[in-house]
């Protein structure tokens, strides 16, 4: 997969380039308009967005096109993203989208305090670094998602040169001339995180994760899954649940298997219903909400729908899908 990118960063540039009155590249603005659309697209693609931003509005352009972000926020992605509770956790799902994409790039957290991150952007296993123009736009993705779990007064830093909010054009270029100059970041802000309310269906329909848990599940069940539905590209593990749920570890354990359901099945239960939803009642793309919902990548989702509904999620798609469901 080391030729791939992600779809959803490619979709942010191009948003981002044409907020910012660039051109992006024809081909960009077909990413993820089907249905099925993969993860990933072609390396080739993303730096020929990433190459036409640069020809268009200079190196200094590339950290603000991570605004574009926030054209997509309803998106399941986004939700899955701006759900994060601090900084560190939003890292953390950062680092798990990368894994889900296999990515080629990584970003490494080197140190975390409570109003300011440093990161490495590297290359795992020797292959080749990031390139500078990759750099600031990855860079510029996280600054954008920092704003969206409600942090303020961003700021962003590539090899101590500032490219957030005000970018320094000339330096940029001197950074970007040196090997690595520009994959030593770092992020600051001001006040503290004003999540999403969560990636499950319930939020942007209130109520319906009660269709989500079934209504026969006992009280154990339903307690535990309000708290997974939102958290399922991490759930908290089984001790961390009981914590929050104000139960012993061992009693919430046994509450669960009373009812006939250990906690991997529980959480395997709440991935499979809140994948289906959204792949009834919206057309994001399927391979997305495999991350979404907590899949480890695109094949693991496609083998446990199947395993559990007898299709893949572009067969269940075609023949159940609601008429009209979201864009």
């Amino acid at each position: 997969m080391s030729d791939f990118a992600s779809a959803a960063m490619v979709r942010v540039l191009a948003q981002g380039m044409r907020e910012r009155g660039l051109q992006p590249p024809d081909e960009a603005a077909q990413v993820g308009t089907e249905a099925a659309a993969m993860a990933t697209v072609t390396l080739a693609l993303k730096r020929r967005v990433v190459h036409s931003a640069v020809r268009q509005g200079g190196f200094e352009c590339l950290a603000l096109l991570g605004r574009g972000l926030h054209h997509f926020r309803n998106d399941p992605t986004h939700l899955a993203l701006a759900s994060a509770r601090d900084a560190a956790e939003l890292f953390a799902r950062w680092a798990r989208l990368e894994r889900y994409v296999h990515s080629r790039h990584r970003c490494v957290l080197s140190s975390m305090e409570l109003q300011e991150a440093r990161l490495r952007h590297v290359a795992p296993g020797g292959g080749e670094p990031p390139r500078a123009a990759e750099d600031l736009v990855v860079l510029g993705l996280l600054a954008a998602l920092l704003e969206a779990i409600g942090l303020h007064e961003v700021r962003a830093w590539a090899g101590g040169v500032p490219v957030l909010p005000q970018p320094d054009p000339q330096a940029l270029v001197r950074a970007a001339g040196r090997r690595g100059g520009t994959a030593h970041w770092r992020l600051a802000w001001s006040g503290t995180a004003q999540p999403r309310s969560g990636i499950t269906p319930a939020a942007l329909q209130p109520g319906l994760d009660q269709l989500l848990a079934p209504v026969g599940w006992p009280v154990p069940l339903h307690d535990c899954a309000r708290v997974l539905l939102s958290e399922l590209t991490q759930p908290p593990p089984l001790p961390a649940l009981a914590q929050r749920l104000g139960w012993a570890p061992r009693s919430l354990q046994r509450a669960l298997l009373r009812a006939g359901l250990g906690y991997a099945a529980l959480l395997a239960e709440l991935r499979c219903r809140t994948g289906a939803w959204w792949l009834l009642h919206t057309r994001a793309p399927i391979a997305e909400l495999g991350f979404v919902c907590g899949y480890a990548d695109q094949s693991h989702f496609t083998r446990e729908l199947r395993r559990r509904v007898g299709m893949t999620p572009a067969r269940y798609r075609e023949a159940f899908a609601v008429p009209g469901g979201g864009g």
